[in-house]
């Protein structure tokens, strides 16, 4: 199955990416609508009238979503774009749940519906129908088979953090078990590095919360290069060691934040932004080839790093918050 055209199609649609010095612009405007006169010059231009009636999040919405229906259009294989829009389905599932576990419980305020992402593969108003309905037999992914144990779950234990790591852990085993389905060797070593960084930013976060190595054992998901085991036994170690006991991993370097350990949340945040930039690293070998099917998901993340980025000017523009502070906050600028 040949890629050249599609890879072809992406470089083009390259030069519609927001750049470094665009975002220096922006994050100087003065007002929230200076900052979307701005956009006016960008292919986020189409979505202005939305931002007006419902606000910015939604005009980052639309472009994801627009480049997500483009790229349909003409990628060979669409499980790659399954792949990137897995995680939101698996989100919004999440917001759902956690929802009617609300309602059900008597709270009759507890629909968070405006939390759900138009980014996944599964219409949104379908998947709270089904969800409601409890109708789950068309939903992908085994979900028909999973949400009912989730249930039971909730009804065992009213623990709602333990069914967001069911579901998490089904995630990224059905993420790992598509990608080896696809016999793309870069696509799988993808995966299997998105499950180690997620589970060192939960090693993070459990440090910062006390956990110790068996308590915090179940958090960490199997698939990726890195096994549960040796993850949980960092939470046994100082967090300025973590880089030098990983250093045998491709993803370990990147944890030299963690030598600074005066402000842990700014830790986190440190972390995060360096593994998101380092999940893109290790699809970029792929930009050396007009062939390569990764370029399909370099672009998709890429795009979605800008739209993190640009919500992340908006926000500081509208709020008034410290530029330099919101500079800091961006990642994978091109």
């Amino acid at each position: 199955m040949s890629y050249v055209y599609a890879v072809a199609r992406l470089r083009g649609m390259e030069n519609r990416l927001l750049d470094a010095s665009f975002l220096s612009r922006l994050i100087d405007s003065p007002t929230l609508d200076d900052a979307l006169k701005a956009l006016g010059e960008t292919p986020y231009s189409r979505w202005l009238g939305k931002a007006a009636e419902a606000g910015f999040d939604k005009l980052i919405d639309e472009e994801m979503l627009a480049t997500c229906r483009e790229l349909e259009q003409f990628v060979p294989d669409k499980a790659l774009l399954t792949l990137f829009r897995m995680p939101y389905d698996y989100h919004n599932v999440k917001v759902v749940l956690k929802s009617l576990f609300k309602v059900r419980g008597g709270d009759s305020e507890g629909r968070r519906h405006e939390l759900l992402s138009p980014l996944g593969s599964v219409d949104p108003a379908e998947l709270v129908s089904a969800l409601e309905t409890e109708e789950y037999a068309h939903l992908p992914y085994g979900l028909g088979d999973l949400i009912p144990r989730c249930w039971f779950l909730w009804e065992q234990t009213r623990d709602a953090q333990a069914v967001e790591l069911l579901l998490d852990h089904h995630l990224f085993a059905t993420m790992l078990s598509l990608a080896e389905n696809l016999k793309m060797p870069t696509i799988v070593d993808w995966v299997r590095n998105k499950i180690d960084a997620e589970n060192l930013r939960s090693a993070v976060r459990l440090q910062r919360m006390g956990f110790d190595t068996a308590k915090g054992l179940p958090f960490f998901h199997p698939g990726g290069t890195i096994r549960p085991d040796d993850v949980a036994r960092l939470l046994g170690e100082p967090l300025e060691t973590w880089s030098k006991l990983l250093s045998h991993t491709g993803i370990g370097p990147l944890l030299d934040a963690l030598q600074d350990r005066s402000d842990l949340r700014t830790t986190l945040s440190e972390v995060s932004k360096a593994l998101d930039a380092y999940l893109i690293r290790v699809l970029e070998k792929a930009r050396f080839s007009m062939d390569s099917p990764a370029n399909v998901l370099l672009y998709l993340l890429t795009k979605e790093a800008e739209a993190r980025n640009l919500r992340i000017v908006l926000v500081c523009v509208a709020g008034g918050l410290n530029r330099e502070f919101a500079r800091r906050l961006l990642s994978h600028v091109r």
